[in-house]
């Protein structure tokens, strides 16, 4: 996994939707632990019930868990130690993602698009659940996760063009940037827990990405 090249990509992940309308509001509706809040030049505690708006950085603390409903378009629930911008509220809805991990669980509406972004990959989303997470760095520029819980979601490196489709139950990871490993069933992602309401149980998701490696080695290396 060492020696690969430093790439300044971004990844997109880009879902278009298909039906009903939106409401007005996006805000935070379940928290545990610390979140904040950064607008502007203000930080402001994050707090359940809290509107976002478009700009907003959202951070969660160590031990940290936020779920946000976006204008009841699609829920986002964030890791502990986890960064994501509300870069765009609007019709196409976008997020940047810059550190930790991120659930994504869009509903389908009409013309309506959704995006995740980071400084390392790019992918076209054809579903509606999956998860995104950072890795460690190599050479400056860190690994990143991608699995799908349900759809199905096309990955491109913008500088080479290479592009892989994971499907339902398939995960991959970039490496640092530059390779994309193939699509595949990795044990790890089973212990990932994609539950957004707390009503129906438990919200926090442990998973240890360490097993991930363990089993990049094993399916990658061999």
């Amino acid at each position: 996994m060492h020696g690969f090249r430093r790439s300044l990509i971004s990844l997109f992940i880009v879902f278009f939707l298909t039906s009903a309308a939106l409401s007005a509001d996006s805000l935070i509706t379940y928290l545990e632990g610390a979140a904040t809040v950064i607008r502007g030049s203000s930080r402001l505690s994050g707090e359940i019930g809290l509107s976002l708006l478009m700009g907003d950085m959202v951070e969660t603390g160590p031990d940290s868990l936020a779920v946000l409903d976006l204008e009841n378009r699609g829920t986002l629930k964030l890791r502990e130690n986890t960064s994501v911008v509300l870069s765009d509220l609007g019709d196409d809805m976008s997020v940047s993602l810059s550190a930790g991990g991120l659930f994504s669980r869009i509903r389908r509406l009409s013309g309506r698009g959704y995006r995740v972004r980071t400084p390392n990959v790019s992918a076209a989303v054809r579903g509606t659940e999956f998860f995104v997470a950072y890795g460690p760095a190599v050479e400056d520029a860190p690994d990143v996760w991608l699995c799908v819980n349900e759809g199905s979601v096309e990955v491109a490196l913008d500088d080479s063009g290479e592009s892989v489709l994971v499907k339902e139950g398939e995960g991959i990871n970039i490496l640092s940037g530059s390779r994309i490993t193939d699509p595949r069933f990795y044990p790890w992602t089973e212990n990932l827990n994609w539950n957004t309401d707390s009503s129906s149980g438990n919200v926090r998701d442990e998973t240890d990405l360490s097993g991930a490696y363990t089993d990049l080695r094993a399916f990658d290396y061999d």
